[in-house]
């Protein structure tokens, strides 16, 4: 596997951010889509940080971009189920 190590960062780190981002604004997506839009941000943001670390270049950036959706899906799962659905608003209240 040749991935660089400015990509294995860059995608650990956004495998951590998404679900965070997504937990904060899923306020502002209908419910039935939330689980779409949580795979969307994440892909997104990991198409992002291997494209920034020049991940692209290397043969294995596929495996780099379903790790971080994996991971990301993983933690959001976690933080949803321990908020039991619910916004991060929500549970301040």
């Amino acid at each position: 596997m040749d991935i660089n190590t400015a990509t294995v960062a860059a995608t650990l780190i956004v495998g951590f951010l998404s679900p965070i981002i997504v937990q904060v604004s899923k306020q502002y997506v209908p419910s039935g889509w939330t689980a779409l839009y949580s795979t969307a941000v994440s892909l997104l943001l990991s198409v992002i940080a291997v494209g920034a670390t020049g991940g692209f270049i290397h043969t294995s950036w596929g495996v780099a971009l379903l790790a971080t959706v994996g991971v990301a899906q993983t933690v959001y799962a976690a933080i949803n189920a321990a908020l039991n659905g619910k916004t991060t608003e929500d549970v301040a209240k």
